[in-house]
């Protein structure tokens, strides 16, 4: 009988004894303390790379020979530009659609594709073919009734 007496007066005491160590420095719930507004003053952002030692990058590909295909296909978040273009020689690598402009809704899009080094041959036209894509969210859509794409010899376009 005393056993269970002194069990639970030990518990009593134990449990009693937590109160104080859950506002106390040893529980590590408090070692930091709550979150307070602080005001501050704009400061000068100062841009990371200083005006002086940017470069500025220029576009070394070329346009390719011809557009072939276009077509804009939507999706949930806008829509995707799909280009298939023909180019002068085989071996052209790196291609992509370049935002050239966009002018009273009409966005014109460049197909602009690397030039091999060395040796370069003409081949069959469907080993020339080079495909590429661009996207464009919903708001860019938004202003958009025609896209253009162009190549160096022609262009192709689509309207809404």
């Amino acid at each position: 009988m005393i056993r269970p007496l002194l069990l639970s007066a030990a518990i009593a005491l134990t449990v009693s004894g937590c109160a104080r160590i859950a506002e106390s420095r040893l529980n590590p719930m408090n070692w930091f303390g709550r979150s307070t507004v602080e005001t501050t003053a704009p400061t000068e952002v100062r841009p990371l790379v200083p005006e002086a030692r940017r470069t500025q990058v220029v576009e070394g590909r070329q346009l390719v020979q011809s557009v072939a295909a276009m077509r804009i296909d939507r999706t949930p978040g806008g829509a995707i530009v799909q280009a298939t273009g023909v180019a002068a020689t085989q071996g052209y690598f790196n291609a992509q659609l370049v935002l050239a402009s966009i002018e009273n809704g009409v966005m014109t899009l460049d197909f602009r594709a690397e030039v091999p080094a060395g040796f370069q041959a003409i081949g069959p036209e469907r080993s020339r073919r080079i495909d590429a894509a661009f996207t464009l969210s919903a708001a860019e859509l938004a202003g958009i009734r025609t896209v253009r794409v162009q190549g160096a010899q022609n262009a192709r376009t689509a309207r809404r």
